[in-house]
């Protein structure tokens, strides 16, 4: 079996080719994937049927779709400034399905993580976007309900660069690597998720791709009760399999490890 998941970023729009727009390259590799004879899956199928013995699908190559940061552009189909209006990415999916028809791929999915605070979203949306609210909340509820999305725990404020430092220096996760740290992170983000959504998010994934040893090995094998994480997915390069570390899944992440369809195709060896 080989199986893959993939990363795309919303808010990496610098031009209108696959290789400077996630939008667009979500698009072209949808359709490169599906004509590649690929099957996709979403995250829960994939962790069920790779660690729990749940059944899967392995006739064909397994892809399973993720979005980080929970930028507006997950879902809605907006303007981004300098670049014209932008189709959502949940629109882009939807516009798979009518292209192919909903029995084509029964599979489709993706996973939208979030980051929690509201005013760590603030304060990115500020610093980093263009202050106009572009990581609101408001449709969170709404995607989680939607049978092509899920949302998942993208951490309590990521630690971003943007904001201001507390308990530790800003900039990485590394740093998150003592149990006080991680239940703020992890905890609290997926009880403040939760409360928005109606449902607590099942799914980590790491700010940056980053993890302390602490978090990785410790705190998410041993304290499952507390965090009630099926898995956890970070940036590292490579195929799903029973050996990946549960706690620190492998993705492909677009316009790092692929810039166009036929690169991706080259990289997951299709």
């Amino acid at each position: 079996m080989k199986a893959a998941i993939l990363a795309y970023h919303s808010q990496n729009i610098a031009g209108n080719t696959s290789a400077e727009n996630d939008h667009v390259a979500l698009a072209t590799d949808l359709d490169a994937l599906h004509a590649a004879g690929c099957r996709f899956v979403s995250l829960a199928s994939l962790i069920g049927g790779v660690f729990d013995g749940a059944a899967l699908p392995v006739d064909r190559p397994l892809i399973c779709l993720t979005f980080d940061d929970g930028c507006d552009w997950d879902v809605h189909t907006r303007a981004f400034p300098g670049h014209g209006t932008q189709t959502g990415f949940l629109q882009i999916m939807e516009d798979f399905v009518r292209k192919h028809g909903k029995d084509a791929q029964p599979g489709l999915h993706a996973t939208s993580f979030v980051i929690a605070s509201p005013e760590a979203r603030r304060l990115i949306d500020q610093k980093s976007l263009f202050g106009k609210g572009h990581m609101s909340d408001d449709w969170w509820r709404e995607a989680q309900a939607h049978r092509l999305l899920a949302i998942g725990n993208h951490g309590w404020d990521h630690n971003h660069p943007d904001l201001e430092e507390e308990r530790y220096a800003r900039g990485g996760f590394e740093v998150v690597n003592s149990l006080e740290d991680c239940r703020q992170q992890v905890v609290q983000a997926a009880e403040y998720i939760g409360q928005k959504t109606g449902n607590r998010p099942e799914f980590f994934a790491y700010p940056f791709g980053e993890s302390s040893a602490f978090i990785r090995n410790e705190y998410f094998p041993e304290k499952r009760d507390e965090h009630r994480c099926q898995a956890v997915v970070g940036t590292e390069p490579g195929f799903v399999s029973g050996a990946s570390d549960r706690w620190n899944l492998p993705r492909f992440v677009c316009g790092r490890d692929w810039s166009e369809p036929v690169g991706l195709l080259k990289t997951l060896k299709i």
